[in-house]
């Protein structure tokens, strides 16, 4: 398969280590973090375990996607973990809905360390906290794995000096996060994206009570099914896609989809990127089309469990 093939050539020369990673950490702390948390988000939380992890999502009224993160339950507090850009928009969600549970939701600085490796065998889903102040999660997607190292930063301390960005690491990165189907909200969803269009099958939990966009996931589960879906998709060779563009049949030229995010592929003459197909299109193998005339080919992702 390509996409195994991808993967094993991403990763034919190691893990790929990088410090600073893009990763923050807000912290729920209280007699009433969990149920509060438990009603927000699409995940199960109150059924963690001590050292438990697990993928969450927070949805709108409509079941549209607004974040995401993994959740961790450590100390007797829930610790999640998002991605830098979603930091923000994470903390204004919770405070929003924040009235008078007895609870803390604080944003804690800390140095992030990352490795992503090739992971075989049982899925791991852990977090541990660390003697010298912090934390460390190992979450497996799609047959990567994803191992972060949070150092707590001490009161007082100056800033670390943001590092220069390696665009070689960068590329890198960002096609291994891609082919495990990692969601980053902005870049692979747009504000009318449903959950379950955007891979987070198992960021949503089908026995939980009641949360925020649950009536929309639980109609998609038991009636139907969504029209649309993220694929992974490889292009020609050209200049990073930051932005959406058509996907077009390369015959009749007629729109089916769009692509929404694309990067080079280190060593390949060939870009990696994410989009959205109706089921007709969504088949590996299936070749597209820019406008450009530049050739799509859709690589697919493997069936996620609820």
């Amino acid at each position: 398969m390509i996409r195994d093939d991808l993967l094993a050539t991403l990763l034919g020369t190691g893990p790929l280590v990088r410090s600073p990673a893009p990763y923050r950490l807000v912290g729920l702390a209280g007699p009433d973090a969990g149920d509060f948390l438990q009603r927000l988000c699409t995940q199960d939380v109150l059924a963690l375990g001590e050292g438990g992890l697990l993928p969450a999502a927070f949805l709108d009224a409509k079941g549209k996607v607004l974040g995401t993160c993994l959740v961790a339950r450590l100390g007797g507090s829930f610790w999640l973990e998002a991605q830098a850009e979603q930091e923000e928009r994470l903390l204004a969600l919770l405070e929003r809905y924040h009235f008078t549970e007895k609870l803390s939701i604080t944003r804690q600085p800390s140095a992030c360390a990352e490795r992503i490796l090739g992971a075989a065998g049982a899925p791991q889903r852990r977090a541990r906290s660390l003697d010298e102040g912090g934390l460390e999660l190992a979450f497996d997607r799609l047959g990567v794995r994803f191992e972060r190292r949070h150092t707590f930063a001490a009161p007082g301390d100056a800033a670390a000096p943001a590092a220069a960005i390696d665009a070689a690491m960068h590329d890198r990165a960002e096609c291994l996060r891609m082919l495990a189907g990692v969601v980053r909200v902005g870049v692979d969803t747009e504000p009318n994206t449903l959950a379950l269009e955007a891979l987070l099958d198992d960021h949503c939990s089908t026995t939980k009570g009641c949360y925020t966009g649950q009536e929309i996931v639980a109609r998609i589960h038991t009636y139907g099914h969504v029209n649309r879906r993220l694929c992974l998709l490889r292009l020609a060779a050209g200049e990073r896609l930051l932005g959406p563009q058509a996907l077009h049949e390369p015959v009749d030229r007629l729109p089916v989809g769009r692509v929404l995010h694309a990067v080079p592929i280190p060593g390949q003459a060939a870009r990696l990127g994410t989009g959205y197909l109706p089921r007709d299109f969504q088949a590996p193998g299936t070749v597209l089309a820019l406008a450009d005339g530049a050739a799509v080919e859709v690589i697919g992702y493997e069936p996620l469990p609820a």
